[in-house]
């Protein structure tokens, strides 16, 4: 398997971390009322979406090397 299958496969896996995360996020913004514990989970999701964006478009950018 050559590098730039790798990396693509690591970007899609990545990309369905990211979808998971998301919807944790979306669920507990929106039980946000009913509990503060699910306020803590969804309050840091935009920080890890974009540090998950970073190491994606990092590892893409390894790829094209």
């Amino acid at each position: 398997m050559n590098k730039s299958k790798k990396a693509e496969i690591t970007v899609c896996v990545i990309a369905v971390l990211t979808f998971v995360i998301t919807l944790v996020g979306h669920l507990a913004g929106a039980s946000f009322a009913n509990s503060d514990a699910f306020g803590m989970i969804a309050a840091p999701i935009p920080l890890v979406l974009a540090v998950i964006a970073v190491v994606a478009y990092k590892v893409a950018a390894a790829a094209e090397d």
